[in-house]
Protein backbone atom coordinates (compact mmCIF):
# COMPACT_ATOMS: atom_id res chain seq x y z
CA UNK A 1 0.00 0.00 0.00
CA UNK A 2 2.25 2.33 0.69
CA UNK A 3 5.85 0.54 -0.19
CA UNK A 4 6.72 -0.10 3.33
CA UNK A 5 9.30 -3.21 4.04
CA UNK A 6 9.91 -5.07 6.99
CA UNK A 7 12.17 -3.01 8.60
CA UNK A 8 10.29 0.26 8.59
CA UNK A 9 7.66 -1.74 10.20
CA UNK A 10 10.31 -2.85 12.79
CA UNK A 11 11.38 0.60 12.99
CA UNK A 12 8.41 2.13 13.66
CA UNK A 13 7.35 -0.92 16.05
CA UNK A 14 10.25 -0.28 18.32
CA UNK A 15 9.85 3.48 17.95
CA UNK A 16 6.13 2.90 18.97
CA UNK A 17 7.45 0.84 21.51
CA UNK A 18 9.54 3.57 23.40
CA UNK A 19 7.50 6.44 22.44
CA UNK A 20 3.79 4.88 24.40
CA UNK A 21 5.48 2.34 26.31
CA UNK A 22 3.89 -1.53 26.11
CA UNK A 23 0.63 -0.72 27.86
CA UNK A 24 -0.12 1.91 25.49
CA UNK A 25 1.11 0.79 22.74
CA UNK A 26 -1.86 -1.77 22.30
CA UNK A 27 -4.40 0.52 22.38
CA UNK A 28 -2.67 3.19 19.75
CA UNK A 29 -2.81 0.21 17.48
CA UNK A 30 -6.06 -0.18 17.80
CA UNK A 31 -6.75 2.67 17.60
CA UNK A 32 -4.88 3.31 14.30
CA UNK A 33 -6.38 -0.10 13.00
CA UNK A 34 -9.79 0.67 13.37
CA UNK A 35 -9.17 4.54 11.84
CA UNK A 36 -7.34 2.73 8.91
CA UNK A 37 -10.51 0.46 8.14
CA UNK A 38 -12.56 3.42 8.38
CA UNK A 39 -11.03 5.19 5.86
CA UNK A 40 -10.80 1.93 3.54
CA UNK A 41 -14.84 1.72 4.06
CA UNK A 42 -15.15 5.13 3.23
CA UNK A 43 -12.86 4.80 0.10
CA UNK A 44 -14.68 1.70 -1.13
CA UNK A 45 -17.72 3.93 -0.69
CA UNK A 46 -16.52 6.51 -2.77
CA UNK A 47 -15.20 4.15 -5.54
CA UNK A 48 -18.95 2.96 -5.96
CA UNK A 49 -20.74 6.16 -5.71
CA UNK A 50 -18.39 7.70 -8.53
CA UNK A 51 -18.66 3.90 -10.97
CA UNK A 52 -22.57 4.79 -10.56
CA UNK A 53 -22.32 8.46 -11.24
CA UNK A 54 -19.93 8.06 -14.45
CA UNK A 55 -22.60 4.85 -15.51
CA UNK A 56 -25.68 7.16 -14.86
CA UNK A 57 -23.69 9.99 -16.87
CA UNK A 58 -23.63 7.76 -19.82
CA UNK A 59 -26.64 6.54 -19.65
CA UNK A 60 -28.01 10.04 -20.07
CA UNK A 61 -25.94 11.11 -22.96
CA UNK A 62 -26.83 8.01 -24.77
CA UNK A 63 -31.10 9.30 -24.36
CA UNK A 64 -30.24 12.94 -25.48
CA UNK A 65 -28.05 11.40 -28.33
CA UNK A 66 -31.34 9.64 -29.09
CA UNK A 67 -33.56 12.34 -28.39
CA UNK A 68 -31.34 14.74 -31.06
CA UNK A 69 -32.25 11.95 -33.30
CA UNK A 70 -35.85 12.84 -33.03
CA UNK A 71 -36.65 8.88 -32.28
CA UNK A 72 -40.07 9.24 -32.80
CA UNK A 73 -40.01 9.01 -36.83
CA UNK A 74 -38.42 5.51 -35.63
CA UNK A 75 -40.50 2.37 -34.77
CA UNK A 76 -42.56 2.21 -31.42
CA UNK A 77 -40.07 -1.07 -30.52
CA UNK A 78 -37.19 1.68 -30.52
CA UNK A 79 -39.53 4.14 -28.58
CA UNK A 80 -40.33 1.67 -25.90
CA UNK A 81 -36.50 1.26 -25.41
CA UNK A 82 -35.64 4.69 -25.29
CA UNK A 83 -38.58 4.79 -22.80
CA UNK A 84 -37.20 2.06 -20.77
CA UNK A 85 -34.18 3.93 -20.14
CA UNK A 86 -34.90 7.23 -19.19
CA UNK A 87 -37.07 5.12 -16.39
CA UNK A 88 -34.29 2.95 -15.22
CA UNK A 89 -32.03 6.66 -15.19
CA UNK A 90 -34.84 8.04 -13.22
CA UNK A 91 -34.34 5.13 -10.76
CA UNK A 92 -30.66 4.67 -10.60
CA UNK A 93 -30.66 8.34 -9.83
CA UNK A 94 -33.50 7.82 -6.48
CA UNK A 95 -30.80 4.80 -5.76
CA UNK A 96 -27.83 7.11 -5.63
CA UNK A 97 -28.97 9.76 -3.61
CA UNK A 98 -30.70 7.13 -0.77
CA UNK A 99 -27.27 5.55 -1.36
CA UNK A 100 -25.50 8.49 -0.83
CA UNK A 101 -27.89 9.24 2.33
CA UNK A 102 -26.77 5.78 3.93
CA UNK A 103 -23.32 6.35 3.47
CA UNK A 104 -23.47 9.79 4.97
CA UNK A 105 -25.44 8.55 7.99
CA UNK A 106 -23.16 5.16 8.15
CA UNK A 107 -20.04 7.78 7.58
CA UNK A 108 -21.07 10.12 10.96
CA UNK A 109 -22.37 6.57 13.04
CA UNK A 110 -18.67 5.18 12.29
CA UNK A 111 -16.64 8.50 13.03
CA UNK A 112 -18.68 8.76 16.52
CA UNK A 113 -17.91 5.44 17.30
CA UNK A 114 -14.12 5.98 16.60
CA UNK A 115 -14.14 8.99 18.25
CA UNK A 116 -16.35 7.08 21.79
CA UNK A 117 -13.32 4.54 21.29
CA UNK A 118 -11.17 6.98 21.91
CA UNK A 119 -12.07 8.42 24.58
CA UNK A 120 -12.87 5.28 26.30
CA UNK A 121 -9.37 4.40 25.83
CA UNK A 122 -8.06 7.74 26.84
CA UNK A 123 -10.02 7.20 30.28
CA UNK A 124 -8.73 3.32 30.62
CA UNK A 125 -5.16 4.53 29.89
CA UNK A 126 -5.68 8.16 32.64
CA UNK A 127 -7.34 5.09 35.53
CA UNK A 128 -4.10 3.03 35.05
CA UNK A 129 -1.98 5.70 35.26
CA UNK A 130 -3.16 7.15 38.65
CA UNK A 131 -0.89 6.11 41.48
CA UNK A 132 -3.00 4.28 44.24
CA UNK A 133 -2.56 7.53 46.74
CA UNK A 134 -4.69 9.96 43.99
CA UNK A 135 -7.07 6.95 43.93
CA UNK A 136 -7.72 6.91 47.41
CA UNK A 137 -8.19 10.75 47.52
CA UNK A 138 -11.33 10.73 46.74
CA UNK A 139 -12.14 8.79 49.41
CA UNK A 140 -10.76 10.93 52.10
CA UNK A 141 -12.14 14.05 50.97
CA UNK A 142 -15.34 12.73 50.95
CA UNK A 143 -14.42 11.50 55.07
CA UNK A 144 -13.48 14.90 55.39
CA UNK A 145 -16.08 17.04 54.00
CA UNK A 146 -18.61 14.57 55.89
CA UNK A 147 -16.76 15.89 59.44
CA UNK A 148 -17.23 18.85 57.85
CA UNK A 149 -21.32 19.02 57.58
CA UNK A 150 -21.24 17.66 61.11
CA UNK A 151 -21.91 19.79 64.15
CA UNK A 152 -19.83 20.22 67.27
CA UNK A 153 -21.46 17.93 69.31
CA UNK A 154 -21.86 15.28 66.16
CA UNK A 155 -18.26 15.07 66.29
CA UNK A 156 -17.47 14.48 69.76
CA UNK A 157 -20.31 12.17 69.44
CA UNK A 158 -18.47 10.42 66.87
CA UNK A 159 -15.14 10.70 68.84
CA UNK A 160 -16.66 8.96 71.91
CA UNK A 161 -17.91 6.10 69.48
CA UNK A 162 -14.20 5.63 68.39
CA UNK A 163 -12.45 5.52 71.65
CA UNK A 164 -15.16 3.15 72.85
CA UNK A 165 -14.03 0.31 70.11
CA UNK A 166 -10.07 1.22 71.30
CA UNK A 167 -11.20 0.00 74.57
CA UNK A 168 -12.20 -3.39 74.02
CA UNK A 169 -8.52 -3.52 72.66
CA UNK A 170 -6.40 -1.65 74.94
CA UNK A 171 -7.78 -2.29 78.56
CA UNK A 172 -7.62 0.99 80.67
CA UNK A 173 -4.16 2.28 82.50
CA UNK A 174 -5.30 2.94 85.73
CA UNK A 175 -6.59 -0.79 86.35
CA UNK A 176 -3.37 -1.99 86.02
CA UNK A 177 -0.88 0.63 87.72
CA UNK A 178 -2.87 0.40 90.86
CA UNK A 179 -1.50 1.25 94.29
CA UNK A 180 -0.78 -1.88 95.70
CA UNK A 181 -1.10 -4.23 93.26
CA UNK A 182 1.79 -6.81 93.19
CA UNK A 183 3.38 -7.66 89.81
CA UNK A 184 1.65 -11.32 89.97
CA UNK A 185 -1.89 -9.84 90.31
CA UNK A 186 -1.28 -7.15 87.36
CA UNK A 187 0.07 -10.23 85.07
CA UNK A 188 -3.08 -12.19 86.63
CA UNK A 189 -5.57 -9.11 85.06
CA UNK A 190 -3.74 -9.03 82.03
CA UNK A 191 -3.79 -12.64 81.13
CA UNK A 192 -8.01 -12.56 82.08
CA UNK A 193 -8.56 -9.64 79.51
Amino acid sequence: MFDIGFSELVLIFVVGLVVLGPQRLPIAIRTVMGWVRTIRGLAANVQNELAQELKLQELQESIKKAEALNLSSLSPELSKTVEDLKQSAQQMQANLASTQGEVTKLTDEQVAEIQAKIEQEEQQIVATDLPKSEENQPLVDDVVSDKAKLSPAEIAEQAELDESQFSAYYPPDDELASPGASVSQQQDKQNVS
